[in-house]
C-alpha cells in the first residue's frame, strides 16, 4: 500500500463569488493524495499499474483553468475526473487553498478538503472491494434480473456486494 502524492501545485485561476476575482484572478495551491496498492507497479517496473502523478497534474490543471464560483465545485471537479482516470484508488484527498482570498482582512488562504475512502467489505461474502460510487454497483450489471436486485437490495440494506458476488446473482 502507497500514498502518492502531488504538493503545493501551484495554479493562476479565476475561481470566485465576485466578479472581481473573477476578473482579477489568485493563486490556488492544491495538494492531491492516492491510495492505491503499488506492488504490480514495482515488480514489473511499469506505470501502467499504478498512479501517474503527471496524468493527476494534467487533471488539476485542466480544472483549475475552468472557472468556477466555488473551489468546492473545483475539488469536486478533480475528484469526478480522477475516479474516470483511475479504477484502483482505495483512498482519495484532494485540497484547494485560495490564497488571500479577498476578505476585508489579511488571510492567508482560504481551503475545502476533501477525503473519500473507495474500499468496501462485501456484506455477503465480507470481500474487500473498491467501490467508487455507493450505489451503482447493481449499475455494473444491468442483466441482473429486478426481482434479484430488489431482494437483495432489501437483504443487504442498501449496500453494494463485490463484483464476484453480482456475478453469481446475474448468472
Amino acid at each position: 500500500m502507497a500514498l502518492i502524492t502531488l504538493e503545493n501545485m501551484r495554479f493562476y485561476a479565476f475561481h470566485g463569488v465576485y466578479p472581481t476575482e473573477q476578473r482579477t484572478g489568485t493563486e490556488y495551491i492544491v495538494d492531491v493524495t492516492v491510495k492505491a496498492e503499488i506492488e504490480k507497479a514495482t515488480k514489473e517496473d511499469t506505470i501502467e499499474h499504478t498512479i501517474n502523478y503527471e496524468t493527476v497534474y494534467q487533471i488539476c490543471r485542466l480544472e483549475m483553468e475552468q472557472p468556477r464560483k466555488l473551489i468546492e465545485t473545483v475539488v469536486d471537479g478533480i475528484i469526478s475526473k480522477m475516479k474516470h482516470q483511475f479504477s484502483t484508488m482505495q483512498a482519495l484527498r484532494v485540497k484547494v487553498r485560495k490564497m488571500n482570498p479577498p476578505l476585508g482582512g489579511r488571510v492567508e488562504s482560504a481551503w475545502i478538503e476533501e477525503t473519500l475512502d473507495f474500499v468496501n467489505s462485501c456484506p455477503r461474502c465480507k470481500k474487500k472491494f473498491i467501490n467508487y460510487e455507493p450505489a451503482d454497483c447493481w449499475k455494473r450489471f444491468p442483466n441482473l434480473h429486478p426481482a434479484t436486485r430488489e431482494t437483495l437490495t432489501r437483504q443487504y440494506e442498501g449496500q453494494c456486494l463485490c463484483d464476484e458476488c453480482l456475478k453469481f446473482y446475474a448468472g
